[in-house]
């Protein structure tokens, strides 16, 4: 995961949203998922703005599938273990900076209507804007937090003795957000645990062969063009370039670049706009 910026918000959702919030508080009952519609006019700028990546799990995704995810769940939401209380946020769900784009897994299997808040929150209520008296201890990655500094991947073998290694996400310096995005993402199930296994023999493992031959011949030149191609890996446009960041530096450490060519592991700053 890293940061998303989203661009300006589009000129078709204010029409939408003035429309459909009317509808809603007009109900007489709390809005329920079939109630809130509309919101999906904004799928296709937010497909495009993320480069057609999840903003979870960081995979790409065809169109035909992606979901428009709430940071804030709109109909219903499970704050503990900061509180009880389960009403939706209906009245974000319209709100330019509480779109994002998400793949089915991240949003239907992982997060859904998970929205942790910490102890000794205050929910906000009825249109209330956020954050209020809510602290929480999901990752926005449209927020100005950046999520890479949370979360690292570690190669490690996690149950009996002789099971296979994997990188697992795991909360970078004990991150509470770290660790609570992790769960509600579900961000080690097999399969990204296998999808981050293939990308690394496939993707990465070539670019650290190459600049790791480099570093033996102790040629500055030669050193630095393998970096620069290595440094290729965090481009937005391309996936998994959190778990890239992390898996370059497990492989090649920094004080080892910076003795060869004064240079270190940039961390990845944002994708967008």
């Amino acid at each position: 995961m890293i940061r998303i910026v989203r661009g300006n918000e589009p000129a078709s959702l204010m029409p939408v949203r003035d429309a459909q919030l009317s509808i809603l508080r007009t109900l007489g009952h709390a809005p329920n998922s079939r109630d809130i519609e509309g919101y999906r006019v904004v799928a296709d700028g937010l497909w495009r703005a993320q480069h057609y990546k999840c903003c979870y799990c960081e995979r790409k995704i065809m169109k035909a599938y992606h979901d428009v995810e709430h940071y804030r769940p709109k109909a219903s939401a499970d704050r503990r273990p900061g509180s009880l209380l389960t009403h939706g946020y209906w009245w974000l769900a319209f709100t330019w900076n509480n779109l994002l784009f998400a793949c089915p897994s991240c949003n239907r299997s992982g997060k859904n209507d998970r929205f942790p808040l910490d102890h000794g929150s205050i929910p906000i209520m009825g249109e209330e804007l956020p954050p209020g008296g809510e602290i929480p201890l999901l990752l926005d990655p449209g927020s100005s937090i950046n999520p890479v500094e949370h979360i690292q991947f570690v190669l490690k073998s996690v149950g009996p003795k002789g099971s296979p290694k994997h990188w697992w996400a795991q909360p970078r310096n004990r991150s509470r957000f770290g660790h609570t995005t992790i769960d509600v993402c579900a961000l080690n199930c097999d399969e990204l645990r296998e999808l981050r296994s293939d990308y690394f023999e496939t993707t990465i493992a070539p670019k650290v062969k190459a600049l790791n031959e480099a570093l033996a011949t102790a040629q500055r030149e030669l050193i630095q063009r393998e970096y620069d191609r290595a440094l290729e890996l965090f481009n937005p446009r391309l996936p998994n370039v959190a778990f890239a960041y992390d898996a370059l530096c497990s492989s090649i450490p920094s004080a080892k670049l910076k003795y060869a060519i004064q240079m270190r592991w940039p961390l990845p700053k944002q994708v967008g706009l």
